[in-house]
């Protein structure tokens, strides 16, 4: 997919949450006050809506199970959803979404369709929980034998990411260009 792609070039579908992940609660669920209190660089992830989640970065916690990464995990009852590149630990209350299609890419085009969806719970009668999850619908790409189009969210994305990075280089370039002295500390 080297042409230049578009969001109406593609065909669309609703799709089962629960049919397209394995949704499972977290492995570790970790209460922060039970964390062994050593810092390390395993990210703790809780359900802040901030830094992708990371509360914080912990050392190995031997009496928890740690979580693979390649997944989305899902605060259902703060709304936040977000692409954990590497294992990690959790606190209490989280969701895990895995695809073995998924990578950082589609996985980024798809955490903007599970945001709106999840916008629809509250508290009380209509709060968020794992069945609903499962059951819940988003609305993604599709192939021409109704499965979700991993590459094209996977390529559309790259597509964007590297639009921002020439934006990003030709600024730079510009900087470096417009000092008298070759390149120096003006950036």
């Amino acid at each position: 997919m080297s042409e230049k792609l578009s969001l109406d070039s593609v065909e669309w579908g609703e799709f089962v949450i629960g049919e397209i992940f394995e949704v499972t609660s977290t492995l570790s669920g970790i209460d922060k006050n039970k964390l062994n209190g050593k810092e390390g660089k395993i990210p703790y992830i809780t359900r802040t809506d901030k830094q992708n989640g990371i509360d914080s970065f912990i050392d190995t916690q031997e009496l928890y199970t740690r979580n693979d990464g390649n997944v989305i995990t899902i605060g259902l009852d703060t709304q936040t959803a977000f692409y954990q590149n590497n294992y990690f630990y959790t606190g209490q209350n989280i969701q895990i979404l895995f695809n073995k299609k998924l990578n950082k890419y589609n996985a980024i085009f798809i955490l903007r369709n599970l945001k709106v969806f999840m916008t629809k719970f509250n508290w009380g009668g209509n709060g968020a929980t794992l069945t609903r999850l499962k059951r819940g619908k988003i609305l993604l790409p599709k192939t021409t034998d109704n499965k979700p189009h991993w590459e094209f969210m996977e390529s559309y994305m790259r597509q964007i990411e590297q639009k921002h990075l020439k934006t990003i280089i030709a600024y730079y370039h510009s900087k470096i260009d417009s000092d008298s002295n070759g390149g120096g500390n003006n950036l």
